[in-house]
């Protein structure tokens, strides 16, 4: 919890640079890059962001994936910020923050649907067209496929909770077949 909150000023501060000189979604590219490039070469993020190496070659290796991504000056500043603070492990937290602030600038909302079978792209965008007009922002889904949900769809934005799956049907029958 706490490194979520602290990650989120980061993502803050980064966030107004990004607003005055127009580059927040770059940035938000280059935050996606370099935990990508962690998550391929898992030693080179594990060196960075467990303080085993000294500071002064974590450094060092740090300017190396700066160098090597060509990422901006001011997440560059950054990253060099959560290093020398040994933060380097909230930056996933860091990144979902920055997203969400993107996302709002842009007046967008994320969410994922849930379905028992594979869910069409029409099928999809109705739903999105739907949600669209409830919400009064664009909203993007990510489709999860869950067989366990036997029907139907379940429907998860922004801690909203909207369960049509045939499981939950069959829940709630159970409970009140239970109560008589």
């Amino acid at each position: 919890m706490i490194h979520q909150s602290i990650a989120k000023k980061y993502a803050k501060g980064l966030f107004n640079v990004g607003e005055k000189d127009g580059k927040y979604k770059v940035y938000l590219e280059e935050l996606d890059a370099i935990l990508k490039l962690f998550e391929k070469e898992g030693r080179l993020g594990k060196a960075l962001m467990l303080p085993i190496l000294e500071i002064g070659k974590r450094k060092e290796l740090l300017g190396d994936v700066v160098r090597a991504t060509g990422v901006s000056m001011p997440l560059a500043n950054m990253l060099t910020m959560l290093l020398e603070r040994n933060r380097m492990d909230y930056l996933p937290f860091l990144k979902e923050a920055f997203s969400d602030l993107v996302d709002e600038k842009e007046e967008k909302v994320r969410g994922t649907i849930m379905t028992a079978f594979p869910l069409d792209g029409p099928m999809k965008a109705r739903i999105e067209g739907a949600l669209k007009e409830r919400m009064k922002k664009d909203v993007i889904l990510s489709v999860i496929e869950d067989k366990s949900l036997i029907g139907g769809v379940k429907l998860n934005v922004k801690g909203t909770i909207i369960d049509g799956s045939i499981k939950k049907q069959l829940h709630t029958l159970k409970e009140n077949i239970l109560k008589e």
